[in-house]
């Protein structure tokens, strides 16, 4: 569904490619490449042109990457498919060296927020400081629930019906929590999606292909407190009110987390969302820059 983003500035953005091994690695860029590095992961199964408006408007401050998760917009799948989110972290770390510098702020939503935590716990000497979005907490039961359903298969099905299911899953999706849950009680959002909002899911989960559910499923499997605890590195954790994910946002704050992290709550209107999340990305800059030798 539409993110929102504030209205563009004229400011270009680039879409470049990167090889590791035989893996074609795509992303964007834009900004001044003398300014603060900073690095936006994407939630499953969409890719990194859905930062494109954000992009123009950070490049006024920042130096902004965002790549394609492998499997995802113009990015090569991993082979074999992966079943956990380390798979994903040797192609990136080897761009964030050669493309990025050895050190930039990393923000993440949702899929994207925790291969940042996975990025983070394995490599933290690369990340200034982790920014997540959509990070929460799902208990072993809750979780094993989720992922039994959450995924259909949605091969190509000669009487068309996988489209029907994607359809239907795309609609309830932008209401409800689990989106096969679609009850009052699993409702976050009363607002029906536009038939063209629709559209844009359906036409995401399709460009993925049959492999859209790897690193989505991954992220699951990963979310949950123990892996925020790990955390040596400077974090911001953005508490968005609009957010599907909220109560388990909140179960995620209910843990002792490291006290290097800090809560940022973000108003569920988007375009006051993003003034908070600008805000507080600008304030991270300039602490990086007061500690610079």
């Amino acid at each position: 569904m539409s993110e929102g983003f504030p209205s563009p500035m004229p400011r270009c953005v680039e879409r470049r490619f990167f090889r590791s091994g035989s893996l074609r690695l795509a992303y964007r860029e834009a900004g001044d490449a003398a300014a603060q590095p900073l690095v936006l992961l994407h939630p499953s199964p969409r890719s990194s042109a859905m930062f494109e408006p954000w992009m123009r408007e950070l490049a006024e401050h920042f130096h902004v990457f965002a790549p394609d998760t492998p499997g995802y917009g113009g990015s090569d799948p991993l082979a074999p498919p992966p079943d956990s989110l380390a798979a994903y972290l040797p192609p990136l770390i080897e761009w964030l060296q050669q493309r990025v510098g050895p050190r930039s702020m990393i923000y993440g939503s949702a899929t994207g927020a925790q291969l940042g935590v996975a990025l983070a716990n394995r490599a933290p000497e690369r990340v200034q400081h982790l920014l997540l979005d959509n990070a929460a907490h799902f208990d072993a039961e809750e979780r094993d629930w989720i992922l039994s359903h959450y995924f259909p298969d949605l091969r190509p099905r000669r009487d068309g019906s996988h489209l029907q299911e994607l359809w239907r899953m795309a609609q309830q999706m932008a209401q409800f929590f689990p989106w096969f849950a679609a009850d009052e009680a699993h409702r976050y959002a009363s607002r029906e999606p536009t038939a063209e909002e629709v559209h844009a899911t359906v036409c995401e989960f399709l460009a993925a292909g049959p492999q859209y559910a790897a690193a989505y499923r991954a992220a699951f499997v990963h979310e949950r407190a123990s892996e925020v605890q790990k955390l040596k590195v400077p974090v911001t954790l953005f508490r968005w009110l609009g957010s599907m994910l909220l109560p388990h946002i909140d179960r995620l704050l209910a843990h002792t987390l490291p006290p290097q992290l800090r809560v940022v709550e973000t108003p569920a209107a988007l375009p006051e969302r993003y003034a908070a999340m600008n805000a507080r990305l600008r304030a991270v800059r300039l602490s990086l820059a007061l500690v610079r030798p």
